[in-house]
């Protein structure tokens, strides 16, 4: 049996409230016994409103059997008569889960609830896991706040563990070495990398033979379209955030609007997201370029309130100085961005477009990032998907010390890796260690297809 707590990482779908700029949803990304800070969302008036707190849920083995679920959230609102029909509740995606918990508490540090989860959980359904908090404002002209300090989610499964270890025999570096302890139905991945490039590699699991990728060195260029959208802090005016939300999936050159979307208030700069990840580069890459090319417009050229900004970053970091549309003009135009902090291989796995609306704002049609890379030397790969303990073992040999069979077809040689001896009627592959001992004037060879 294990469990494991988590907290929020993101949300989604806000829907007739906004976030302030001073409070933003970060704030909310705590557990429950956080007194100190909060996001606050404001409730339109004469309107129901919610959003849906997200959960990264990653780390439980796509295996695992769910035991229980169980949440907690700390809130508060400011008034029981101007936010009314509060909710707050579990979702798999958007279907509710459990039964719906009120809070009602106006005290400053706000008061932890118990939600009401339901008695069966799915794995599958623990992928889109959800909070939904929300309300409905009175038609009272004065404020109608809901706050969120924290909230946190236990989640008991059980799994079977499984022992993962990986040997290396000769000059080089694998990764990940030793012992892993893993789940079935974890994918595992592993980069053999010989010290000399001419050396033949190998590797075998649980004692037989595994076909390993090869890569070859040199330069490669990958692109990325808007990823997740993340409202981080401020709110929109009108149809912006749907607009922005529907911008996932697009690069710079999709369907263009002349419409303009903008910030809920006048002091208001509203921050957003969209994630744009690169996985899955070598650990010896060394990047030589990021860029981006963003289409887009302003509202405005001349407004001090005039923000429609791109830029590149990871985490806290600003990898790109930001592109203001109010230096182009408000015809869409595509402009590009150059990253002037070369990324590190983790920062490029949380590589985000962050942007920034004003009251004077615009709109961005959709952006695309690239990424240009350089590998050196040779490096083999091997992946599979985790069923009971394993173990593999490779062989980095000397560059000479192998033999290597070719066969001339068409009048090209081309090297073969495999060699199939004839035993009892069946074909078996032989090992390349006795290959030279296979071969005589008395015995007839055929290629294999």
């Amino acid at each position: 049996m294990a469990s494991t707590i988590l907290v929020a990482s993101g949300n989604t779908d806000l829907t007739g409230m906004t976030i302030s700029g001073s409070y933003p949803i970060t704030n909310a990304y705590d557990n429950s016994s956080d007194t100190s800070n909060y996001a606050r969302y404001s409730i339109s008036t004469s309107t129901t409103g919610h959003v849906y707190l997200t959960y990264d849920t990653s780390d439980i083995p796509s295996t695992a059997t769910i035991q229980s679920v169980a949440a907690k959230a700390r809130l508060r609102i400011s008034n029981t008569s101007r936010v009314t029909n509060r909710v707050c509740q579990l979702y798999t995606g958007t279907t509710a889960k459990g039964s719906n918990t009120d809070f009602s508490s106006t005290s400053s540090g706000g008061t932890v609830i118990t939600l009401s989860t339901g008695t069966s959980w799915t794995r599958s359904e623990l992928n889109d896991l959800r909070m939904r908090i929300g309300g409905t404002g009175s038609s009272s002209t004065s404020s109608k706040y809901i706050y969120i300090y924290g909230t946190d989610i236990t989640i008991t499964y059980t799994a079977e563990s499984r022992t993962v270890t990986t040997t290396l025999s000769g000059s080089g570096t694998i990764d990940p070495s030793g012992t892993q302890a893993m789940y079935d139905g974890d994918e595992y991945n592993l980069t053999i990398t010989p010290t000399n490039a001419s050396d033949t590699v190998t590797a075998t699991k649980n004692g037989s033979a595994i076909t390993l990728t090869q890569h070859t060195g040199g330069t490669s260029e990958e692109s990325n379209v808007l990823g997740e959208y993340t409202l981080v802090s401020g709110g929109f005016n009108g149809s912006g955030a749907t607009y922005f939300q529907g911008l996932v999936g697009k690069g710079h050159t999709s369907t263009a609007t002349t419409s303009n979307y903008y910030s809920s208030g006048s002091g208001t700069i509203t921050v957003f997201t969209y994630d744009v990840p690169f996985t899955d580069i070598p650990s010896n890459a060394t990047i030589t370029s990021l860029y981006m090319m963003v289409n887009g417009h302003a509202e405005s050229t001349s407004n001090s309130s005039e923000y429609m900004c791109a830029r590149l970053i990871s985490g806290s970091i600003n990898l790109s100085d930001e592109l203001n549309f109010k230096s182009v003009g408000t015809s869409n135009s595509t402009q590009t961005v150059t990253a002037n902090v070369t990324p590190t291989i983790s920062q490029l796995e949380n590589l985000q477009v962050q942007c920034r609306l004003g009251y004077y704002g615009g709109a961005i049609n959709g952006a695309t990032v690239y990424l240009e890379y350089e590998v050196s030397g040779v490096w083999y790969t091997y992946s599979t998907t985790i069923n009971g303990d394993m173990t593999i073992a490779v062989t980095i040999g000397g560059g000479g010390s192998e033999p290597k069979i070719y066969v001339k077809i068409n009048g090209t040689w081309t090297q073969y890796s495999k060699v199939y001896k004839k035993v009892n009627g069946s074909w078996v592959e032989q090992a390349s260690s006795i290959w030279s001992t296979l071969f005589n004037t008395n015995t007839n060879y055929r290629k294999m297809n």
